[in-house]
C-alpha cells in the first residue's frame, strides 16, 4: 500500500519533493514575421518568374523585384533563411531563362 495514502483514502503530498513549474506566455514576434514576407515573397515571384519565362519582359520586372526582395530579406535578417536563398535562386534562374527566351526570340 502507498505510504501517501492516510486511513481516509486522501492523498497526502510530500512537500518536500513538489515542484512548481510555472508556465510563460508564448509571444510572438512581430519582426520576424515581417522580416520573413520580403523571403516569401521573393520565392513566389521567382516561381512565377521561372514559370512564365518563355513571355515577353515582364518575367524579367517580376525576377529583378525578387531577387531585390530575398536579399533585402537576408540583410534585414542578417542571416541566409533558405526560403530567401530558395527566392534568389529562383529569381536568378528565372532571370537566366527570361533573357535566353528573349535573345532567341529576337534572333529567330
Amino acid at each position: 500500500m502507498d505510504n501517501n495514502f492516510d486511513h481516509n483514502n486522501t492523498y497526502q503530498q510530500n512537500t518536500s519533493q513538489q515542484t512548481t513549474v510555472s508556465q510563460q506566455p508564448v509571444v510572438v514576434n512581430e519582426l520576424e514575421t515581417n522580416k520573413d514576407m520580403y523571403a516569401i515573397t521573393s520565392l513566389i515571384l521567382g516561381i512565377l518568374g521561372l514559370v512564365f519565362s518563355w513571355c515577353s519582359f515582364i518575367p524579367l520586372i517580376i525576377c529583378i523585384i525578387g531577387i531585390v526582395l530575398g536579399i533585402k530579406g537576408m540583410v534585414k535578417t542578417k542571416q541566409h533563411t533558405g526560403i530567401a536563398l530558395a527566392g534568389v535562386i529562383t529569381s536568378a534562374i528565372g532571370l537566366a531563362l527570361g533573357s535566353i527566351f528573349i535573345i532567341l526570340f529576337f534572333l529567330v
